[in-house]
């Protein structure tokens, strides 16, 4: 009988889902404005090759890499006192993490909201699963929000109870 509640409990514990905070771009930008490091944020077309993106192995659900290095090109605009309107072209190093089974999905091609890490010679996108970083077909509403944040002006998060 131990045995049975053993194997329930693992089963129970592969089946639970990753349970995440809804992302809100302006709880996010704080968070990175608020950050010791350099950071800046962009709008615009994200391309990278999906088959690099990391998947949990069958054999081991919680084995998948804690983060995947995956070599991207961003086209768009960077954040300005003027709201996204400075031209970026640029690599960038997608880093695509996972937490235990659950891993980013990004897609390439897809406009997105990115959050930068500005690092010695190289820009970092961080992919997480519960899309905290990198919101994808962001709504002209949330980037008005963060152009707002940048400029000292009314910074509310959305979301929270």
């Amino acid at each position: 009988m131990r045995w049975l509640a053993v194997v329930l409990a693992l089963c129970a514990t592969q089946a639970q889902a990753l349970s995440c905070l809804k992302p809100d771009v302006v709880r996010t930008y704080k968070e990175v404005d608020a950050s010791p490091d350099r950071w800046g944020a962009a709008v615009g077309r994200l391309d990278f090759d999906e088959s690099q993106l990391p998947e949990a192995p069958q054999s081991d659900p919680n084995a998948a890499p804690p983060e995947t290095p995956v070599r991207a090109q961003l086209v768009g605009k960077t954040l300005d006192s003027d709201g996204f309107t400075k031209p970026f072209q640029g690599n960038v190093t997608l880093m695509v993490q996972c937490y235990g089974p659950w891993c980013a999905q990004p897609q390439s091609g897809q406009e997105y909201l990115v959050f930068l890490k500005r690092e010695p010679n190289r820009h970092v996108a961080f992919a997480d699963p519960c899309g905290t970083r990198l919101f994808a077909n962001p709504s002209r509403e949330d980037l008005d929000r963060i152009t707002t944040c940048f400029r000292n002006g009314p910074c509310a998060e959305q979301g929270l109870p």
